[in-house]
């Protein structure tokens, strides 16, 4: 019976060493992040010096506060955003088809800032914190908005839409 019993005990140890190797084939969890360590940043936040991103936030709450003269609340306010102009904005709005809208869009920063609303290229926007205002006067039910800085341009861009009442 010893025979018989080692046997057992070998071919049980083999089968655990084999579930082990094949255990240790996959990548299992991702570790928890270390509280005490800043997130990663993204590949342009990288190279930036800490005053380049203070300035950066500086201009993101510029072009906010702008853009917060209409509240949340307001049954006129649709949707808004901000972006930093190396980013730029693509996005996708579903309105009433058929209705008109406000787009107001502000950049704070350099250069200059190119809207395409609904496909079509719109007057360029200066990165002077000036608010722009674009009537969008028959809507799609959806309706795509792009921004891109024209080249050098860099800060934030925001964008409002709100809908117009006849």
């Amino acid at each position: 019976m010893t025979g018989v019993r080692a046997y057992l005990v070998e071919g049980a140890a083999l089968g655990l060493l084999g579930l082990g190797a094949a255990g240790c084939t996959g990548q299992g969890p991702a570790p928890e992040p270390d509280p005490t360590t800043p997130p990663a940043a993204s590949a342009p936040e990288r190279g930036r010096t800490a005053a380049a991103r203070e300035e950066q936030e500086e201009r993101m709450e510029r072009v906010k506060s702008v853009l917060d003269t209409v509240s949340p609340d307001d049954p006129a306010f649709v949707m808004s955003g901000t972006e930093r102009v190396e980013d730029g904005v693509h996005h996708r709005a579903l309105l009433k088809k058929g209705a008109a809208y406000r787009l107001t869009l502000v950049c704070a920063g350099d250069g200059a800032v190119v809207p395409v609303v609904d496909g079509r290229e719109i007057p360029a926007v200066p990165c002077d914190g000036v608010t722009v205002l674009h009537r969008i006067t028959s809507a799609p039910a959806e309706l795509p908005l792009t921004v891109t800085g024209r080249p050098g341009a860099s800060g934030a861009i925001g964008w409002r839409i709100d809908a117009l009442t006849t």
